[in-house]
């Protein structure tokens, strides 16, 4: 079955697939099947890449012409699981990692690992009919293509970049995309244990690279790169003083080097050199362009966040633990009537007031909060009734996003029915500052 394609992009962009380093490439999976050249699963417009060790896909490479998407529900039918018979059900965790379990007496014990589909079946339901569609969609269901990414993070945001970026992408000229997707571990990483000889690693957060032909008659230019991890375990990224250097449950655009240093997975230096993000620190650079720390990683509510071009002016990002306003809290489940017991608190944890007339706090639909007034240091801002504008809270998860004048992400927050779960209704929800 033909896999992952080369030129899909066209006008002469050959994008190879990913190699490996010296590390990583002993844990690749080799020859069980037998693999195409030993190493390579194809699947109807995806090829996947496997670790022995893991029992998950090192990545995915997919081929996505969006002007043959099926709309979403235009496709039906049973869709099952099944394992991948090119790679050997023994190099592929199963479904007993995703169901839930019992205790010892008998008491449930919900899973909170879903298969996270890595090309993900809405994406893949392209093709010259439904049936076609149809086909390709149901070729994602196999464990070689999921991995085990926790609930609150599969339903919401990695949801959200594969329908409102990676779906509705814009910026190409063709729409056709190239996509590498696949897991980020980390040193810490957490384990499930089926048994004392049975557990998987849980990846520490995924990554998503977006290649496709630019709408520039430059011929050096006429690739374009994005690349996106989210993260569902902060503990992996944080600086030597212990600071969390991102939040958990959130999309950031990312350096293609930085996605090389977590993964051991080579891109190539066709990628590194047009993907927009810096890697190296250079200071007259950095004040250039406003670049605020490197690697730079950039926290996306939507795509007029994502940086294009590597001229474009940044924001000034500050680090987690060094943002003076933050979300502090918000009553999401009030008791009572939602519209009027709803409210969200920001907090000046800084030294000096700050001004935030025109700033605005949006939410995850695209709802908007208008702020205005100024907050002095050490006091708390309480948006609530009109001054919420039309931000809504939803009890099943959600994400805030606070902007500045500027347009430039001040903070982001993001929340999940599971996390109100362990709370009270009528109880207010502290969120993390990433100190």
């Amino acid at each position: 079955m033909a896999g992952y394609d080369p030129d899909f992009l066209g006008d002469g962009i050959h994008i190879e697939l990913p190699r490996f380093g010296s590390v990583l490439g002993r844990s690749v999976l080799r020859k069980p099947g037998v693999l195409r050249q030993d190493i390579y699963s194809d699947h109807l417009n995806f090829t996947i890449v496997m670790n022995k060790h893991t029992k998950q896909l090192v990545y995915s490479a997919f081929n996505m012409d969006q002007a043959q998407l099926r709309p979403l529900g235009s496709t039906k039918g049973k869709r099952s699981w099944r394992k991948d018979s090119n790679i050997g059900a023994e190099f592929q965790l199963g479904n007993e990692f995703y169901k839930d379990r019992e205790d010892g007496a008998g008491n449930p014990l919900p899973n909170p690992y879903d298969r996270g589909h890595m090309v993900m079946r809405h994406n893949a339901m392209w093709g010259s009919s439904n049936t076609a569609a149809d086909k390709a969609g149901k070729a994602t269901f196999t464990y070689a293509n999921s991995s085990l990414q926790h609930q609150n993070l599969n339903r919401d945001e990695w949801r959200a970049l594969e329908e409102k970026v990676v779906r509705t992408f814009s910026d190409d000229a063709n729409d056709k995309l190239i996509v590498f997707t696949g897991p980020i571990y980390g040193d810490l990483d957490r384990e499930v244990h089926l048994s004392d000889t049975k557990s998987a690693r849980v990846p520490s957060g995924f990554f998503k690279v977006i290649c496709y032909r630019t709408t520039s008659d430059d011929p050096d230019e006429k690739l374009g790169v994005k690349a996106f991890a989210i993260f569902q375990d902060e503990r992996v990224l944080r600086d030597r003083n212990g600071a969390a250097t991102v939040k958990t449950d959130r999309r950031y655009q990312v350096t293609i080097s930085e996605l090389q240093d977590m993964t051991g997975v080579n891109f190539g230096a066709l990628l590194y050199a047009r993907n927009p993000l810096f890697y190296h620190d250079r200071a007259d650079r950095n004040a250039r362009f406003n670049v605020s720390f490197v690697p730079e990683r950039i926290p996306i509510g939507e795509m007029d966040d994502v940086v294009e071009h590597s001229t474009d002016m940044r924001c000034s990002i500050e680090k987690l633990a060094e943002r003076q306003i933050v979300i502090n809290a918000a009553m999401i489940d009030p008791i009572g009537d939602e519209q009027s017991g709803e409210w969200v608190s920001l907090f000046n944890r800084g030294s000096h007031a700050v001004n935030l007339a025109n700033w605005q706090l949006i939410d995850g639909s695209g709802r908007v909060a208008q702020i205005n007034g100024r907050l002095e240091t050490g006091e708390i801002l309480r948006l609530q009734g009109q001054d919420l504008g039309t931000v809504k809270l939803s009890n099943q998860g959600g994400s805030l996003i606070l902007y500045d004048d500027h347009k430039c992400i001040i903070d982001h927050v993001t929340w999940s029915k599971h996390d109100l779960a362990r709370i009270d209704e009528g109880m207010a929800y502290l969120f993390e500052r990433g100190q």
